[in-house]
């Protein structure tokens, strides 16, 4: 369980869980917070209907019956539907009508507003008209007290309100009559104006709520489920290439993974597969390296050996030839040594330059000049031209004869009797341009993307009449790039090879 939620989608999900967690509940408030609102504001619009049906029913029980004790009835009903305390007061500010309490004191007579209620009543007031003319004000209390219960039916009797309105005598009221029924009139307009009954509005907002929490919880975990599965499916390719690349780290270097789409992932496993292609590429050039640098030390080292022993064995004498051929294979050993130690220091980014600002056409063509004998010898016409008026670039003396020579001796190679070899010196924009062209036997488009590895060579017998070592254009490569500059060669099988160095001019 702890290595799921410290893995990528295990944190992924967790987060989506949380953010899925906090939009629920923000939701669920902002909802809950709106809901009391409009509940509030609802309540408010049933309450103003309420009393709009409580003075209706005063007014029609009053206009039918002109009794007070009609209207008793009704306002009782309306304080037991509702639970309001609810008191009629005319227009002398008399108490004719009370929900919760009788009318008449102990005297029998009628109280006023400040003498039934010690303290402030929180009544609205509402006057109530028949045909245009005010006979009383409905008071009604929304909140009465939890120990405040409205008169039950049994207590409602017919009395002698009437008469005592009329007269307005007597001292002591008459004792009241048995408990009477109201009128069938009364109790039709009661049943009529009373029959429709408002839901609690706290039913609704707790059945609100508990909706919305259920649904919150289902749309929670339905989510979670989702992101699961997102989750689980996006990052697939990540565990391929997790495992790839385990494996790629015990060597197999032969891992390959799929590339699809071309979102960040794609990406992703297109750099993973350019890696290991690579890494695979330059294992097979390190083993090939080996293989080329033992072939190339054991050579020299094999003829060293072999007339050492056969002086040694009296079999050749040392003589000038013998100790000549000896010199000779020593010479090249140290120079292929050499040319590893430049290619070595180069890879490193440690080869040292000792520049100076100079024209280097006089170092070109000195250089060139070292191979005239050779060419006649070979049969082939070697020629500098120059143009423009010389360039001033800052250059190593030594490292760019060393480029001069190893590519005017690569191109005599490969170039047969009768052939032609150019060198060009051109200064564009201030700078140096250097073409070395032959009209050799060409380079196949299979070897010209690897013609600068290191010994690499186009023909595979690695016959020394065709080529060296295989190091000299990787160490042209390495010095141009050394200077800044760059090397491009194009060539066609059949039509000769031109090799062009670009090195920029003194910066000002």
């Amino acid at each position: 369980m702890y290595s799921w939620i410290t893995s990528l989608q295990g944190r992924l999900t967790l987060g989506f869980a949380v953010v899925l967690a906090l939009s629920l509940a923000s939701v669920s408030v902002y909802s809950a917070y709106a809901t009391r609102i409009e509940t509030e504001r609802f309540a408010a619009e049933i309450e103003l209907a309420r009393a709009g049906r409580a003075e209706q029913l005063v007014r029609d029980t009053f206009e039918a019956n002109q009794d007070w004790n009609e209207v008793q009835y009704a306002i009782q009903q309306v304080g037991n539907l509702y639970g309001w305390r609810v008191v009629l007061e005319n227009e002398s500010g008399m108490i004719v009508a009370d929900s919760h309490q009788l009318v008449r004191d102990a005297q029998g007579l009628f109280e006023t507003l400040a003498e039934r209620f010690a303290r402030p009543a929180r009544f609205t007031r509402r006057p109530v008209l028949v045909n245009g003319k005010l006979i009383a004000y409905l008071l009604v209390d929304e909140r009465p007290s939890h120990n405040e219960r409205p008169l039950s039916m049994r207590n409602f009797f017919k009395s002698s309100l009437g008469r005592f309105l009329n007269d307005g005598a007597g001292d002591q009221l008459p004792p009241p009559p048995p408990p009477q029924t109201p009128s069938q009139t009364t109790s039709d307009l009661v049943a009529e104006v009373l029959e429709y009954v408002d839901p609690p509005l706290s039913n609704l907002q707790a059945s609100f709520q508990r909706s919305l929490l259920i649904a919150g919880i289902a749309s929670g975990l339905a989510g979670l489920l989702i992101v699961t599965m997102f989750t689980r499916q996006a990052l697939a390719p990540i565990r391929g290439l997790t495992a790839a690349a385990s494996r790629l780290g015990t060597g197999d270097l032969s891992q390959r993974v799929p590339e699809s789409g071309s979102d960040d992932i794609g990406e992703l496993a297109k750099t993973f597969n350019t890696m290991a292609s690579d890494l695979e590429l330059a294992r097979e050039q390190s083993r090939q390296l080996t293989a080329d640098v033992a072939h190339e030390l054991r050579t020299p080292l094999t003829n060293i050996q072999g007339y050492l022993e056969a002086i040694k064995d009296g079999v050749v004498d040392a003589d000038d030839e013998t100790i000549e051929t000896l010199h000779s294979q020593t010479i090249h050993l140290a120079n292929l040594v050499e040319d590893l130690r430049i290619v070595a220091i180069a890879d490193a980014g440690a080869l040292a330059l000792n520049k100076s600002f100079d024209p280097p056409a006089p170092v070109i063509e000195d250089a060139v000049l070292n191979f005239a004998q050779r060419a006649r010898e070979q049969g082939v016409e070697l020629t500098v031209s120059k143009t423009g008026s010389g360039p001033v670039i800052e250059f190593d003396e030594t490292r760019l004869r060393q480029i001069v020579t190893n590519l005017v001796e690569n191109a005599l190679i490969h170039t047969p009797k009768g052939g032609r070899v150019t060198v060009e010196i051109s200064d564009p924009a201030n700078g140096l341009k250097l073409s070395v062209s032959d009209t050799g036997a060409g380079i196949s488009s299979t070897d010209l993307p690897r013609i600068f590895d290191q010994f690499y060579r186009t023909d595979p017998s690695r016959n020394r009449v065709t080529g060296g070592a295989g190091l000299g254009l990787t160490i042209v490569k390495r010095l141009v790039e050394a200077h800044g500059g760059t090397v491009t060669v194009a060539s066609r099988p059949g039509e000769g090879t031109t090799f062009t160095v670009l090195l920029p001019g003194r910066q000002t």
